[in-house]
């Protein structure tokens, strides 16, 4: 095969080096195959980006035919691949600003008319020129020897291009604070593998490197930019919760006013288990494909959160989104009907939040998106952001770092203690400690709403030592034995039992207080136990080999059966609410008999929690169950006031 070129410049003829145009093809094909199978081809970047690369293959063919067919009899041919070559070598420039604007999530911008005239213009200069060429022959002339000869106004071409990469440089530049540092170098290199291309082609024009070095930038972009793994969700397809942070910072970063349609499934994970992972994520692709056709006169984006959260980015604030949900709620509930007959139904609350009217801040939206389901009554479907925004709870949610850092830096935890009362001794002899936060500007905080964030911000682990501290000096401070109190029970979190020096920390505590092991049982949820480790099971062997002992909270809630029961090393066992509040069915107080006889049969004892009246206090007594934890007898106490209840209750003077 020839490798090289004959072409004439300024009146000498010289041969081409035509390695780099047989190299580029390869390249452009493989970075166009390894994008289709990734399947990125949603979303506008990802369409422009397809767009340059089969476009860069086409010009690099007319680069490689001008080439062969200099001095060939076949005129037209060579002036098809001439122009073809100027247009596209000058468009994909075009194409490329435009997918800066698309990847930087900027491309509301080019609503202004002057913006549009600025990229527009210097490419309709080139197509005027590529259109007068046949009677000027200014930019390129075909000779008698039929080979291409460049025109003294091929510069301007040259100063348009280079007009076109400054503007980029200086677009990228401004657009560095909200691109990383890997998409930058990236998308920056294809700016400079052009222009170092094209210096050597202006000074060496044999050697046709310009094609290649626009070959390799974009393999970077590919490799670099459109990654898949943090762009594309593995279970459906769509684009992933990680994509999506990425552009509502875009968003942000740019104040590009946008609206999201965040639709929640509240039972997610009930049709997960129910359909399982196959089914459900096939539900949910066929969800998405609906919505693109509900939605298919707007430019949108579609995010999917495992396993319960969609949203929807509409670029427009005019289109009227509120006027659509009701459709997208039925489809939501048609297609499930398509999926499953047995009669399950989700629950999908919809959301729309209009950024930057509603909100600003990139921390309330995420928050907002996670929890406006809870703060809208049950059986309503859709709410506004607007309707939200400024309840206690929304505010306390938005806040919650700041909360949670306030509360450790100052230590203004709180601890109180619930009654624990003995239906065989007729008296309380324990209690459960209990953390609460009363904020100095929001006040009460529920335990369940900080303690789930502290657990996913990682600031669960001082937290627990709060609790471990304040209990042992509180029960160092108490008269055990007077009071007529047995133990203390101390919840442990997952994460405290990973640490490995958690028993160290007991026992230093131990010392420190000089408390005795019987006096605190530790209560473990069976989450504990679902995430048992090496570590896990080490510390709870050598806490209980130095004489304390565990019980299993909130059974009844999760999945523990009573072989597994019999198998932990577990003194109590915590009967949840839930039970409780069934033993007004005949099949909830049939589960409850056998579960309290069975729990005997095999020694353990147990704390029933949540009693709240009389009727089932007697019931449990009349099972034999040992102890009672409810508000029947007592709320949470703050520690004085729990010593006083305890006085008084136990006939101490």
């Amino acid at each position: 095969m020839t490798q090289t070129a004959v072409i004439r410049v300024k009146g000498y003829q010289m041969e081409k080096i035509l390695y780099f145009d047989y190299c580029t093809i390869p390249v452009l094909i493989i970075v166009l195959f390894a994008t289709l199978m990734r399947k990125m081809t949603k979303g506008l970047a990802n369409r422009l980006f397809i767009t340059i690369i089969i476009l860069s293959c086409i010009n690099t063919v007319f680069d490689l035919g001008m080439e062969f067919m200099n001095g060939d009899d076949e005129n037209v041919i060579l002036s098809v691949c001439s122009y073809g070559y100027y247009t596209l070598r000058n468009g994909t420039v075009v194409l490329y600003a435009l997918f800066l604007f698309a990847i930087t999530r900027t491309w509301y911008r080019l609503k202004s008319a002057a913006l549009k005239v600025a990229i527009a213009a210097p490419y309709a200069v080139i197509l005027l020129l590529l259109f007068t060429n046949p009677l000027t022959n200014k930019i390129f002339v075909i000779s008698e020897e039929n080979v291409c000869e460049r025109g003294e106004w091929l510069i301007i071409f040259y100063a348009i291009t280079a007009l076109y990469a400054v503007g980029e440089l200086l677009y990228l530049v401004y657009c560095k604070r909200f691109l990383g540092i890997d998409k930058w170098v990236a998308l920056m290199s294809l700016l400079v593998l052009s222009f170092i291309a094209v210096m050597v082609q202006l000074f060496y024009p044999q050697i046709l490197l310009e094609m290649f070095a626009n070959s390799i930038a974009l393999l970077l972009v590919a490799l670099l930019v459109l990654r898949p793994e943090e762009m594309l969700s593995s279970t459906v397809g769509l684009l992933s919760w990680k994509a999506y942070k990425m552009e509502l910072k875009k968003i942000i970063a740019t104040k590009q006013p946008v609206q999201i349609a965040v639709v929640r499934f509240v039972n997610a994970y009930e049709i997960l288990t129910y359909l399982g992972e196959d089914r459900y994520y096939s539900y949910m692709h066929s969800v998405a494909e609906q919505v693109n056709q509900l939605y298919k006169k707007v430019y949108f984006e579609l995010y999917f959160e495992h396993p319960d959260n969609m949203y929807i980015v509409f670029d427009s604030t005019d289109y009227q989104v509120e006027e659509e949900t009701q459709k997208l709620y039925d489809l939501i509930m048609d297609k499930m009907k398509e999926i499953d007959s047995s009669g399950i139904l989700p629950e999908p609350r919809i959301c729309i939040i209009r950024y930057p009217e509603d909100l600003e801040r990139y921390e309330d939206i995420v928050v907002l998106g996670h929890k406006f389901h809870g703060l809208i009554p049950y059986e309503q479907t859709f709410c506004r952001a607007s309707d939200i925004i400024g309840t206690k709870d929304f505010e306390i949610g938005s806040n919650m770092d700041s909360i949670l850092n306030r509360a450790i830096t100052r230590q203004s935890f709180e601890m109180y203690y619930q009654p624990i009362y003995s239906i065989k001794e007729k008296k309380f002899v324990s209690a459960e400690a209990l953390i609460r936060l009363n904020d100095l500007e929001h006040g009460f905080i529920s335990p369940a709403v900080f303690i789930p964030a502290a657990e996913s911000k990682g600031l669960i682990l001082p937290i627990g030592d709060f609790v471990l501290e304040s209990v042992y000096r509180f029960i160092s401070e108490l008269d055990f034995e007077r009071l007529g109190l047995k133990y203390i029970e101390v919840n442990l979190s997952v994460a405290q039992c990973l640490q490995k020096d958690l028993p160290q920390k007991i026992e230093q505590l131990e010392k420190k207080y000089q408390v005795s092991p019987d006096r605190i049982n530790f209560e473990i949820t069976e989450t504990t136990y679902e995430n048992i480790g090496d570590v896990i099971h080490e510390n709870l062997q050598a806490i209980t080999a130095r004489g304390y002992s565990f019980s299993l909270d909130d059974y009844g809630t999760g999945y523990s059966n009573i072989q597994r029961v019999s198998r932990l090393p577990l003194k109590i066992i915590k009967i949840d609410k839930t039970m409780v509040d069934d033993m007004d069915t005949p099949d909830g107080m049939t589960i409850m008999r056998n579960t309290v006889r069975m729990m005997k049969e095999i020694k353990k004892e147990l704390v029933v929690e949540g009693v709240e009246q009389a009727e089932p206090l007697e019931q449990l007594a009349a099972m034999n169950c040992d102890y009672i934890q409810g508000f029947y007898f007592s709320r949470p106490l703050p520690q004085k006031e729990f010593v006083k209840f305890i006085m008084e209750h136990n006939g101490v003077m």
